[in-house]
């Protein structure tokens, strides 16, 4: 990995830099941090693991079917859904129908 030129000047730039008004966080503010995919889902970028695994030839073909890449984001998209939805507290269970809504 490579640093360009600019970015070693910022770098060294930010090391000179004053931060002593800065207040430390104390401990309660420390507990209260949280991680930003918490605070906001749109940050979570999960981490990617490297396996081999079996799949039905024309699973995958259908999956590669378009010509572009991406196919195994695809893939890992649907598996995803399917954790999502499984794992949700209400996956599985009727909603209680009010027996003024009932037929």
């Amino acid at each position: 990995m490579s640093i360009s030129i600019k970015r070693l000047e910022e770098i060294q730039t930010f090391k000179d830099t004053d931060i002593s008004d800065i207040p430390e966080m104390t401990d309660e503010q420390l507990k209260e941090l949280k991680p930003s995919h918490l605070r906001n889902p749109e940050n979570y970028r999960p981490v990617k693991k490297k396996i081999c695994m079996y799949l039905d030839a024309d699973i995958l073909e259908w999956y590669k079917a378009d010509g572009k890449r991406g196919y195994q984001t695809k893939i890992n998209q649907v598996l995803r859904q399917n954790m999502l939805r499984e794992s949700s507290p209400v996956y599985g269970k009727v909603k209680d129908i009010p027996e003024d809504k009932k037929d």
